[in-house]
């Protein structure tokens, strides 16, 4: 533990928080993988229009979680390390996924929210063929391939590695039919989660000088943009600027879009030479924390716990008119972060007994 980067562990925490709010967000209320997502009214009350404010700003300032988590493992991964290491550690991240994807799924049978088919019960054990967690299957051949990219990022010149950088935003980035992102890459593709490898690699070999007020430039380039989205999302619609005739509903934008900038702004907060200074209690908090964020992703975000999850348990849609909705959607993501992380804990503790 005394060897951790505590500002890069409080960034994990902190992006896994965002994954957690931005799920609230687009599985809890917009239902956003469902092909006819929900359009849900919020005009008809003042609360509502202030509770969609506060939803697209958490759902578009939560946008850059998985770039960020990307970015650590080029930041961290960019010296090369052998194949052995990589294959260890993925096979380490294998089995808490089978673990988690099998355990969930005999849970859900065993209290009537799912039935048994021979067929999922094999996706439980092959998740990574079954893409049963987009972010996790691209993470783990990420890694297997990092030992190979880092070795041919170290070998570039500056320059070198800054035309790289610029050709891969070129082809990664798109927003809407704009940009060769949606041809090349996509905000989920591996490809893009490279691209990020190898931004994080370089702000690690190349940081950028020390400046007193960076860290607060940064976060206001960030919010910003996050606030400017949300109001032209509410008002564009408000004033029928865009979707004429339609309800109130929250936007969303793919990974390798604006988000983007807003990713590396907010990554670059927390990395050396202007990184911020944390309170002891912080920066032990997030050591301690940190090695159990992953199983967050896992266990919420199950495929077929997920629909249990937002829409029998925590129900969000039933507080939109409410103005007590803002409080609910905290207290709910900060309890679903500390109920994942202790069991992961546990799991750990037990795990380490055999």
């Amino acid at each position: 533990m005394q060897n951790r980067n505590a500002q890069i562990d409080l960034l994990r925490v902190l992006a896994m928080l965002m994954i957690v709010s931005g799920h609230f967000v687009y599985h809890g209320v917009h239902h956003i993988s469902v092909p006819d997502a929900t359009s849900v009214q919020y005009v008809s009350s003042l609360a509502g229009r202030l509770n969609f404010i506060f939803l697209q700003f958490l759902g578009y300032s939560c946008n850059i979680a998985t770039n960020i988590f990307f970015l650590i493992t080029g930041y961290f991964l960019l010296r090369p390390r052998t194949l052995s290491y990589a294959v260890d550690k993925s096979y380490k991240q294998w089995k808490t996924i089978v673990f988690y994807s099998l355990s969930i799924y005999v849970v859900l049978c065993a209290s009537g929210f799912s039935v048994f088919s021979l067929r999922h019960a094999i996706e439980q054990l092959t998740p990574i063929y079954s893409r049963n967690y987009w972010f996790m299957s691209t993470y783990i051949v990420l890694l297997l391939l990092s030992p190979f990219v880092s070795k041919s990022l170290d070998a570039l010149s500056k320059k070198e590695y800054q035309g790289l950088l610029f050709v891969l935003l070129l082809i990664n980035f798109a927003e809407g039919k704009f940009g060769y992102g949606s041809i090349f890459s996509g905000g989920m593709s591996l490809v893009f989660a490279l691209s990020l490898f190898s931004l994080g690699g370089y702000i690690r070999k190349y940081p950028l000088r020390e400046r007193r007020y960076f860290p607060l430039v940064c976060l206001s380039v960030y919010v910003g943009i996050s606030l400017s989205l949300t109001f032209y999302s509410y008002f564009g619609q408000v004033l029928g600027l865009v979707d004429v005739g339609q309800p109130l509903h929250l936007k969303s934008m793919a990974n390798n879009s604006i988000p983007l900038l807003c990713s590396v702004c907010f990554f670059l907060v927390f990395t050396p030479p202007n990184r911020l200074c944390l309170p002891a209690i912080v920066s032990r908090l997030s050591v301690s924390v940190s090695p159990y964020v992953l199983a967050v992703y896992l266990i919420h975000d199950n495929r077929l716990f997920r629909s249990v999850l937002w829409d029998n348990i925590v129900r969000p849609l039933d507080y939109l008119d409410s103005y007590w909705f803002m409080p609910y959607c905290l207290v709910t993501v900060l309890l679903i972060f500390a109920l994942c992380v202790t069991i992961e804990y546990i799991r750990q503790k037990i795990a380490s007994l055999f």
